[in-house]
């Protein structure tokens, strides 16, 4: 009879995609296959960067993992794009996992491409990151050696996520100084999201011969919106030379991890906007779904998206310019736990 300490899960996290076409009429599958038993995702929206977040497990004993692993037994991921009305789905790809390569204690996710992809010129790939793991729950008398089942819940609880709308909202609570993102009773992690702007350069590609200021006046400033609230930074009068401290702005949010997460995934962009005015000169975008990738512990460290971000032209068009040329934004978003 197996111990405790014996039962084990091998933990598959399917978190996101990378170089998929979109379409509106297809939704992405992707189906996890290990010794005849199959998992598979919820469908996702079929676009550039699917989002899937979801984790799927295969409990077993430790002699029966033994035994594949010397049987070389592999793990087939198989991911399909299904049509929304008909249903019917077309495989897309494939990925062989090892299982001789999963490991006990924390992994970090990689990107694995989709082999015989239909998309070729795209080379799509997943984010995938797998674990092995003791299987704390109680053990029940059962022939079975090995079986598939969802993965157990880490970070709060899987009836919260059930619970929740199809469209999460922050909900500012006044007196309290935070948003509050999940139902209250449920999700009570506080939580600091905070965007700080450090530098600017090269803004004076932004004007050209067909942009008239003298009418808005001479100061330029930052703008975005972070969580319904309205940021500007301080006012700068030099294009050529932007001189301004850095700039942090943080909110308080009181959630779960997993809600969050969840929540983040949904965000649009964080548009970010160099205004002389009630002009937009340019703007630029910043995912806030890096931040759901779920790949840090935010006990101990802050999940961040960081970069130069290039400033695009309100009217869509992109610069001729080397990139060294190219104006830009320094940006770091940070999301940690409240201490």
């Amino acid at each position: 009879m197996s111990t405790k300490t014996d039962q084990l899960l091998i933990v598959l996290s399917i978190l996101e995609g990378r170089n998929f076409p979109k379409s509106q009429r297809l939704s992405l599958v992707v189906q996890a296959s290990f010794d005849g038993e199959h998992l598979a995702t919820d469908p996702v929206e079929h676009r550039e960067h699917p989002l899937f977040n979801t984790e799927l497990a295969w409990e077993l004993d430790r002699r029966t993992l033994h035994q594949h692993r010397l049987q070389r037994t592999p793990i087939k991921l198989q991911c399909f794009a299904v049509e929304s009305v008909t249903k019917k789905k077309e495989n897309v790809g494939y990925i062989i996992l090892d299982l001789r390569s999963v490991q006990e204690g924390k992994q970090d996710p990689r990107w694995c491409p989709l082999l015989s992809s239909k998309y070729t010129k795209l080379r799509p790939a997943l984010l995938l990151s797998m674990v092995l793991e003791n299987d704390n729950k109680p053990s029940e008398p059962s022939p079975d050696r090995f079986k598939a089942r969802k993965a157990p819940p880490r970070q709060g609880s899987p009836a919260v996520i059930e619970l929740l709308p199809e469209k999460l909202e922050a909900v500012l609570i006044p007196d309290q100084g935070y948003h509050q993102i999940g139902p209250a009773d449920h999700c009570s992690d506080m939580f600091v999201l905070s965007v700080t702007l450090a530098f600017a350069t090269k803004l004076e590609q932004l004007i050209t011969s067909t942009v008239k200021l003298s009418a808005e006046g001479s100061e330029f400033f930052f703008y975005y919106s972070l969580l319904g609230n309205d940021i500007t930074s301080e006012p700068f009068h030099n294009l050529l030379s932007p001189s301004f401290e850095p700039e942090r702005s943080s909110v308080r949010i009181r959630s779960s991890k997993q809600v969050l997460h969840t929540f983040l995934s949904q965000e649009p962009d964080l548009e970010i906007h160099l205004c002389c005015g009630s002009r937009s000169l340019g703007s630029t975008n910043v995912s806030l779904s890096v931040l759901a990738l779920g790949s840090v512990d935010l006990e101990s460290k802050a999940a961040a998206v960081e970069g130069a971000f290039i400033l695009r032209p309100p009217n869509g068009a992109k610069h001729n310019l080397p990139a060294d040329l190219q104006p830009t934004v320094g940006v770091s978003v940070t999301l940690r736990s409240e201490a």
